[in-house]
């Protein structure tokens, strides 16, 4: 209860939490709230690190989410959580560490925690990407520690829409219009009475308006769709209630409607990244593909927010084709492939890049390769030579009849070493291209399917490619992750224990997320 519900350590002191435990079972010892946070905690925040960290060395890659919060005791704190694909095609995510940030938030002291947090999970060298927001000491940060740094989708859609609507000055207007008619019904026992006695007579779902929050732009299309299907209901009960002066004109309500039209786009391709065990990277380019053609019609059609949306996205996404990042995850979702890009001689460049890659890893396994067979000659030649030595003059000669042609040591050994490098070599090189034309030739799948079980099946038939996929499509698109554990963290740095040392805080977010309850 106190890791997976994050309820307050003292609990086990409290009254009416004795005496439920002594009804269930008045042999048990309630443990101690010091034994809990000295003992039971700490060696169960061990046990369960060694398992995640034994999970992660299996990984061929990771990519990490950080973003950096303030707790109500306003101690800032940084949270980074690690993703990648299994060996059975699954997406994991994990909590990795929220370290107290007790210096200033510049870029050299975040680089420095990061560090530390990947060379104490012994990750520094898997690490394939890290997604963090758009604040300057963030991606300065990422890039000192020469990762690379990928964009929180999620948050440049979110200032595309701030900067949309702060372009659109007669929506601003209509915006606070709109928040004091929610204050105004918030604030007002009499103004909630009147409006639920309004829309039981006219046969409204009696929904409470919904305040727009400035921290999060959804907030503003929740509380203009809430408005809008009460449009009548709020009409009336301001009226009743003397308040006509609140009330939004026919030009507003259409202004309200078109603004609804616009944002609805932007909230659906919010919510389709910020998964968490799906693949989410490669839909950014799609998306943003969508995003602009809707815009740009609703544009035509004369709604203002949407042009002003549609000019914000041209501006941000003009080269996002050409970020190889979203671009390869993109082909290699058997979704997508190559049908979504707009640049056809792009989506070469990507082939080739991708090809390279397969070739230095076909490279590297066959550089093993080779030093294991040269090892095994030189044993079967040495083995060779004792047996000649040993053996007698008549059994010499015909085992040297009989293996001539297969032996792997003596004469031929310089000769069989270079054939084998070479044709090592070779394999490398056409094994990529192969790999590449036969998943060229694949059909695309449905969208609503997993592109991880596509590439689960067929592991086997594209064993460079796969290894590729599963680097690429392990990346997340969003901070979101990072950004969830805020709100655990708020439930954890209670009023109740505002008191609470950095690594408690640590140790309880990182059980909540990572503790697996059979």
């Amino acid at each position: 209860m106190i890791v997976k519900d994050l309820q307050p350590v003292s609990m086990v002191e409290d009254q009416g939490f004795r005496h439920f435990m002594k009804v269930v079972d008045p042999r048990y010892q309630i443990p101690s709230r010091k034994s809990l946070m000295t003992g039971e905690i700490p060696k169960l925040y061990e046990q369960v690190k060694k398992t995640l960290k034994d999970s992660i060395q299996s990984a061929g890659s990771l990519v990490l989410t950080s973003d950096m919060w303030t707790a109500r005791t306003t101690e800032a704190y940084l949270t980074v959580t690690g993703h990648f694909i299994d060996k059975d095609w699954q997406m994991q995510s994990c909590n990795l560490a929220t370290y107290h940030v007790a210096v200033q938030h510049t870029a050299d002291n975040i680089c420095e925690l990061l560090t530390k947090i990947t060379d104490e999970w012994s990750i520094s060298c898997k690490i394939h990407a890290v997604v963090t927001d758009n604040g300057a000491n963030m991606v300065s940060a990422v890039r000192k520690t020469c990762w690379k740094h990928i964009p929180c989708f999620s948050h440049t859609l979110n200032l595309i829409v701030k900067d949309s609507i702060k372009a659109d000055t007669s929506l601003e207007s209509i915006l606070e219009k709109c928040g004091a008619i929610v204050r105004f019904f918030h604030h007002s026992t009499k103004a909630t009475d009147k409006l639920k006695e309004v829309q039981s007579q006219l046969r409204f779902p009696q929904h409470r308006l919904i305040q727009a929050v400035d921290t999060r732009w959804n907030s503003v299309l929740y509380m203009l769709e809430r408005l809008h299907e009460q449009q009548q209901a709020v009409t009336t009960a301001l009226c009743l209630l003397g308040r006509t002066t609140l009330c939004l004109n026919e030009g507003e309500w259409s202004h309200i409607s078109q603004a609804i039209e616009a944002l609805r786009p932007f909230e659906e391709a919010t919510k389709e990244v910020s998964a968490e065990h799906y693949v989410t990277i490669s839909k950014v380019i799609p998306l943003v593909s969508l995003l602009q053609r809707a815009t740009s019609s609703a544009g035509q059609r004369g709604n203002s927010l949407a042009s002003q949306l549609s000019a914000q996205c041209r501006r941000r996404f003009q080269n996002i084709e050409h970020n190889h990042t979203l671009a390869a995850s993109t082909f290699l979702d058997i979704r997508f492939k190559n049908i979504v890009f707009c640049d056809t001689g792009n989506v070469e460049m990507i082939k080739s890049r991708i090809i390279s890659e397969m070739q230095a890893l076909g490279s590297c396994e066959c550089q093993a390769t080779s030093s294991e067979a040269s090892a095994t000659a030189s044993t079967n030649s040495m083995t060779a030579t004792m047996s000649l030595t040993q053996g007698s003059p008549a059994a010499n000669t015909e085992s040297s009849d009989a293996k001539c042609s297969t032996s792997k040591g003596g004469l031929w050994q310089e000769f069989d070493t270079r054939v084998m490098a070479s044709q090592s070599s070779r394999t490398a090189n056409t094994d990529a291209y192969t790999e590449m034309r036969r998943y060229m030739e694949e059909k695309v799948i449905q969208r609503s399917e997993d592109p991880l079980l596509w590439w689960k099946k067929n592991e086997n038939a594209f064993p460079l490619l796969g290894k590729v996929a599963k680097r690429y499509l392990g990346t997340v698109a969003t901070s979101v992750p990072a950004e969830r554990l805020f709100s655990k963290a708020g439930e954890t740095i209670s009023q109740k224990r505002n008191w609470l040392k950095a690594e408690n805080v640590n140790m309880l977010l990182f059980l909540n997320t990572n503790l697996k309850l059979e």
